[in-house]
């Protein structure tokens, strides 16, 4: 189960907005960000984000004051794949296949083998070359 985040409070979102001093604190994502861009925070343009996504930590030196654009960057190149590997790696720890996911020949699902030596396909069930059965 993938856990979800808190958003941050009132009184920590007002804090953050001080501290930024109405520009954008992208730079204080380095891992992210190369070079802070100093936009302008403006009605509708604010979004507070985590700065240490995999910590739960919502207090005030875990938050930053985002414009869209740089909001939307990091959402796009770097939360959306993160979320995309966690819920892989969870549905592969239950079991759970994608039904409409093309099957690989010679593959776990697949009705026969390959074997390595020799390029030899086998059929999974009988253990009989899959060239004999014609």
């Amino acid at each position: 189960m993938i856990a979800r985040r808190r958003n941050f409070t009132k009184e920590t979102q007002r804090e953050a907005l001080k501290r930024s001093c109405g520009l954008c604190e992208c730079h204080l994502m380095p891992h992210i960000f190369k070079v802070p861009c100093g936009r302008p925070l403006g009605d509708g343009n604010t979004f507070f984000e985590h700065v240490n996504a995999d910590r739960s930590d919502n207090s005030i030196e875990n938050c930053a004051c985002l414009v869209r654009t740089c909001w939307k960057y990091k959402a796009d190149k770097f939360d959306a794949p993160v979320i995309a590997r966690v819920r892989r790696v969870s549905d592969l720890a239950h079991g759970i296949k994608d039904p409409w996911r093309r099957k690989l020949p010679g593959g776990k699902d697949s009705p026969f083998r390959i074997k390595v030596q020799g390029r030899q396909v086998v059929d999974r069930r009988t253990g009989e070359s899959w060239g004999s059965r014609r």
